[in-house]
């Protein structure tokens, strides 16, 4: 699906459209910036980038001076990370994450990281940005307990395909 993003730029949506060119490796956007990608009414305060090892590489470099801190083996008790490195672009938080996956009470992988070949297009300031379906956000909201999300993206995901049809502004 390919859809078009428009309107005002909040500090987030101009993090995204500083991001270095991703050239051989894969990535999407996940986490609330995803969701209100897709038309849904959420406010993010950071990028949540879903990457391979390839993609974090360029990552990390292109943001070389905006990069604060890289590790490897990240956990945030329901979210770990193979990688996890945070950048700091136009004051919004950019986390970069290899190898994530949602993690249950028991520390019993919930939702392994999901498919980066599978991910929707969508147009930011002229610009094809992979994002993260729906149907993944769902599992990964699910995975993660915010229940207020996921009956959000239940609702959105129960009366269409996507809040915003292909080609529609928002």
């Amino acid at each position: 699906m390919l859809v078009a993003v428009t309107g005002s730029a909040s500090a987030w949506r101009t993090a995204l459209g500083e991001l270095p060119i991703v050239r051989r490796g894969r990535w999407a956007v996940g986490g609330s910036a995803s969701l209100a990608l897709h038309g849904l009414p959420v406010d993010p305060r950071d990028l949540d980038l879903l990457v391979d090892h390839v993609a974090a590489a360029e990552l990390v470099e292109g943001l070389r001076g905006a990069v604060v801190s890289d590790e490897a083996r990240w956990d945030r008790g329901d979210v770990r990370a193979v990688r996890r490195a945070l950048a700091v672009v136009h004051g919004v938080e950019v986390e970069i994450l290899e190898g994530v996956e949602a993690v249950g009470p028991t520390g019993d992988v919930v939702v392994a990281t999901p498919d980066l070949d599978q991910v929707d297009r969508i147009i930011v300031s002229g610009r094809q940005i992979p994002v993260l379906p729906l149907s993944t956000m769902q599992a990964l909201v699910d995975a993660t307990g915010d229940r207020e999300r996921a009956a959000m993206v239940a609702k959105v995901l129960d009366g269409r395909s996507s809040p915003a049809e292909p080609g529609a502004q928002t």
